[in-house]
């Protein structure tokens, strides 16, 4: 996805500037739209310098609008993994 894309997509999203900037380095990371992340929320935190209670409120704020989907991950043991995030 290149820039320009990106920055109309976001300027279009109803969320506060503090979630746009997680869904901005996911998409990165992700490679563009209907791409999948594996990444937990401390993670994330930690790459775009906000506190982790920051990202977990935008993530969900992000995700009731339909813009993500955040699927929790168990391995076969039910030791929890990393969070799957799919942008939409």
């Amino acid at each position: 996805m290149n820039d320009l894309a990106r920055y109309k997509l976001l300027a279009k999203a109803k969320v506060p500037p503090a979630a746009k900037l997680p869904y901005s380095y996911l998409m990165d990371r992700a490679g563009g739209r209907h791409s999948c992340v594996l990444l937990s929320g401390k993670k994330l935190a930690l790459e775009v310098g906000v506190s982790p209670s920051t990202v977990r409120r935008n993530l969900y704020r992000l995700q009731l609008i339909g813009r993500l989907r955040i699927t929790s991950r168990y391995s076969e043991e039910g030791i929890r993994l990393t969070n799957q995030i799919t942008l939409l």
